[in-house]
């Protein structure tokens, strides 16, 4: 499956190790490819083992469902025992370095990889999963197994929903998902639909309404594969997939009136003989199938725990036979049936008239605002959008969790138009002027964390983590020792020498900020610390208070 896609540089051939090296590479992709549902080749592709790999034998980020992949593997010839607590120690640290970004840390061959990775863990909403695999046990020895739950406890900073999971795979896991794999597209579903119907010509299909209850039945017992022909398997917890969620667990009869359906595609159907003369629920067995749209619903209503509220939920659904299809009707189905564009929140902040006032007073002054969402936007001296305007003012705005929640996850700004944290930055006294200048002064803030990070001695520690992971917090202080005075000038009279200030004020800001950190946040993982609305109060506070003690 997976040697002829590995990179075998640093095996010689002489080696009295090499089948074990190899097989140890293809068992860390084999994890990632159990993991992720990837190719053969990208799993093969995100294998790191080597000299300096820092623990980590592979590292992959599914785009798909905003989860980062690290794996250690470690191929046993007897099958029996476990990792060693010391090469389980050696990964935590790896890990800890991969999400601080700490590149140094790492061979020079790995660096682009490793800034690959780290860029992904820096996007709001991922998630990191730990996997140790062997061709051992399933379970890790007692010191093994703190030391992994000692890392994810570490990331996920005491939070129940926090980022980081870890999983175990031994020879079970392996076996079990080799089997499977070898089964993919060959599933059978059972359904009860419910107001069923046949539609005969000019292709053959079912389409009726299918519970909740049943859904999540189907993905229990199949997980990724009952989209293995889909475009993309579950995206997590999108805003989109948060309100399918909330939907089920608090209005789950209005399902249907809120949510689209499904559309399924199979090889052959049949129906159970009984009731046959009705057609108000049919019992319904569909071979070779697969969800080629709707996964999102469907992995999204299996996180559902109240089985009660899922049971009252009810689903549209189409299931279209390819028996007696043309042999490509099948791609064209799930292609033509993925090509719609998807309704964000931030789409219908075009209708806020305080938007349209604000566009209004930047276009007064030659601005071009763009709030509408578009893949043609280009910023410019005189332009901004929308997300660069939300993330100034949510810095500037004097309210750490703003800055937070700009850096962790921008569309919860948008979820409600009609309160904070919207309204909070968004509203009345929120000029154009205020708006464009926040965004000159963020753009500067920005240029001189690019410039610093490239005249930096050292690609690791805090020197560095406060660059990568603390930017917003560094805006935040600068905004706040500026003063909103500077933000409300109009756009034509601020000053000309503004990124001039604008670095000034950040050389005395990072100095004080960092010192802070290593003196009352020591031994932290700063790219957890710097996304707990909690902590950056305290560093915004702290860093307030002596800078004002310092020009006093």
């Amino acid at each position: 499956m997976f040697e002829e896609h590995l990179d075998l540089t640093g095996i010689s051939e002489t080696d009295a190790q090499r089948d074990v090296k190899i097989l140890t590479r293809c068992l860390a992709a084999f994890a990632v490819y159990l993991s992720t549902g990837c190719t053969t080749s990208e799993a093969a592709n995100s294998v790191w083992d080597g000299s300096d790999d820092n623990g980590i034998d592979a590292a992959y980020f599914d785009p798909e469902e905003r989860q980062v992949v690290v794996v250690q593997s470690k191929w046993i010839q007897s099958g029996t025992g476990e990792p060693e607590a010391s090469s389980v120690s050696t990964f935590a640290d790896g890990v800890r370095d991969l999400v601080e970004n700490a590149i140094d840390s790492f061979a020079e061959r790995l660096h682009d990889k490793v800034m690959s990775i780290s860029e992904a863990l820096m996007q709001p909403g991922t998630t990191i999963r730990l996997v140790v695999v062997s061709t051992g046990s399933s379970e890790l020895a007692e010191h093994g197994t703190r030391k992994l739950d000692r890392l994810t406890s570490e990331l996920n900073d005491g939070e129940d929903d926090g980022i980081a999971t870890s999983t175990v795979y031994g020879m079970a896991e392996v076996f079990a998902g080799l089997a499977s794999d070898a089964n993919v597209g060959q599933i059978t579903l059972a359904a009860t639909l419910l107001d069923w119907s046949r539609v005969t010509h000019p292709h053959r299909a079912y389409v009726g309404i299918i519970d909740g209850s049943q859904l999540k039945s189907w993905w229990h017992s199949h997980g990724k594969r009952i989209v293995a022909k889909n475009i993309r398997y579950a995206l997590g917890d999108t805003d989109v997939n948060i309100q399918i969620r909330a939907t089920a667990e608090t209005a789950p009869e209005d399902f249907w009136y809120f949510h689209n359906g499904i559309t399924l595609i199979a090889d052959k159907a049949s129906r159970a003989p009984s009731a046959s003369s009705s057609h108000a629920s049919g019992n319904f067995e569909f071979r070779g199938a697969s969800i080629v749209n709707g996964a999102q619903t469907v992995s999204t209503l299996a996180k559902v725990e109240d089985d009660e509220a899922l049971g009252s939920v009810r689903v549209s659904m189409r299931v279209i036979l390819l028996d007696e299809a043309p042999e490509d009707f099948g791609s064209s189905v799930t292609r033509t049936n993925n090509l719609q564009n998807r309704v964000e929140g931030r789409d219908f902040v075009s209708r806020d008239p305080e938007q349209d006032r604000i566009r209004g007073e930047m276009s007064l002054e030659q601005v071009d605002y763009q709030i509408h969402r578009s893949e043609d936007f280009v910023p410019t001296a005189l332009s901004c959008d929308l997300i660069e305007v939300t993330t100034a003012l949510a810095c500037a705005s004097s309210e750490p969790s703003h800055s937070v929640a700009a850096k962790t996850g921008i569309g919860r700004f948008y979820n409600d138009l009609s309160r904070a944290p919207y309204k909070s930055i968004f509203n009345a006294r929120t000029s154009g002027a205020r708006a464009f200048n926040a965004v000159r002064v963020l753009r500067a803030v920005d240029e001189w964390i690019s410039e610093r990070k490239s005249q930096a001695d050292r690609r690791s520690g805090y020197s560095w983590g406060l660059l990568v992971h603390g930017n917003r917090a560094i805006a935040a202080s600068v905004f706040e020792r500026l003063g909103m005075a500077m933000l409300d000038q109009p756009i034509s009279e601020f000053p000309d020498d503004y990124e001039t200030i604008v670095y000034r004020v950040c050389d005395e800001v990072y100095p004080v900020m960092l010192n802070h950190l290593e003196t009352d946040f020591p031994n932290k993982a700063l790219a957890v610390l710097f996304k707990g609305p909690t902590n950056c109060k305290a560093i915004y506070e702290s860093v307030s208070t002596q800078l004002a003690e310092a020009r006093a």
